[in-house]
């Protein structure tokens, strides 16, 4: 045992405070956890948010710097066509997942993304949430899609990216590639645009997938961190492409050849 004085008065004599050894030790324990409590709330962790499933599209393996922008929830009235003028000033191409509804709602807008050399995707016809009604919602958005482009789309993302073993197989029936994302922008959250850029910059790697949105919400702080977005990536060497481009550079591991036998003649 030992007595520490804690240096106040109590009455006319000084106030003590008496611990045993293993008191001690644990208070300092406890003391050393509450700190580092506090630091690790403020550190800022580099971590990719990985959305992924097995038998789903989420990123490729490659060392090239290539990486693939996406918007979904488009296309939209008010935000497509500034998200549209910044992709065409800084001459990058994109992916973008389109509602049905929306679609058929503002041919122009759909129309415009394609003659602008970016890729069309299925995001389904209403942003439904129910799995059930994922794959009639698919044909619908690619019915509408095909009447105004005639042309087919091969990706498909379900709303919110829910999948599930039945989904997937469902969709690889309608011959679609059930697409999610590697790297998370959080532009749904709205936490300002520079964090926006922060988001994606700290979670890129070479084959990664960009989940932003053109549509559904607010969509100024999207719009307001897609320039900086882009020059920050270039800046890190980055090439952005589609997600049909981006599946090119996938690395194919080499075939294991098995050892041969060798036999001594003798």
């Amino acid at each position: 045992m030992f007595v520490m004085s804690s240096g106040l008065k109590e009455g006319n004599g000084l106030r003590l405070l008496i611990f045993s050894r293993k008191g001690l030790h644990l208070g300092l324990l406890v003391l050393g956890l509450v700190l580092l409590g506090a630091v690790v709330r403020n550190m800022d962790f580099a971590v990719s948010t990985i959305t992924k499933h097995p038998g789903t599209y989420y990123l490729v393996q490659t060392d090239e710097k290539v990486i693939a922008l996406t918007f979904d929830d488009g296309p939209d009235p008010l935000y497509t066509g500034y998200i549209l003028d910044v992709l065409k000033e800084k001459e990058v191409k994109a992916t973008f997942f389109v509602l049905g509804e929306n679609a058929k709602n503002n041919p122009d807008l759909l129309k415009r993304i394609r003659e602008e050399g970016h890729e069309i995707a299925n995001h389904g016809y209403s942003h439904n949430y129910s799995p059930s009604k994922f794959v009639n919602e698919l044909i619908r958005t690619e019915e509408v899609i095909y009447e105004l482009l005639q042309e087919h789309t091969f990706y498909y993302r379900p709303p919110g990216g829910l999948v599930s073993d039945p989904v997937l197989a469902a969709v690889k029936e309608q011959g679609y590639v059930l697409t999610l994302w590697s790297i998370d922008s959080k532009d749904w959250q709205n936490p300002g645009p520079a964090q926006i850029v922060q988001n994606v910059v700290k979670s890129s790697f070479p084959g990664g997938i960009i989940l932003l949105h053109d549509g559904g919400e607010k969509r100024e702080q999207t719009i307001q961190a897609l320039g900086p977005l882009i020059d920050r990536l270039r800046e890190q060497g980055y090439d952005f492409v589609t997600l049909s481009e981006l599946k090119r550079y996938e690395k194919i591991a080499p075939v294991q050849t098995p050892p041969q036998n060798t036999y001594e003649i003798r």
